[in-house]
């Protein structure tokens, strides 16, 4: 159970799950960013969740 609970909060799960609270505040507060800083948060956000949920681990192949 613990390695479970282990493997579930590493930092890609930290860093994901603070960049989606980050948005949700952003869109669903009164809070009104420029459009320069929402643009460059949105496509960090975009690139850090297709690195981390795209990315093979280690031995895993590619399927042909």
């Amino acid at each position: 159970m613990k390695e479970q609970f282990a493997k579930l909060i590493d930092l890609k799960s930290i860093i994901t799950i603070l960049m989606t609270i980050a948005l949700v505040v952003l869109l669903f507060t009164g809070i009104e960013p420029s459009k320069e800083v929402l643009a460059l948060f949105c496509t960090s956000y975009g690139a850090i969740i297709t690195y981390f949920f795209t990315r093979r681990s280690k031995g895993e192949k590619i399927n042909e």
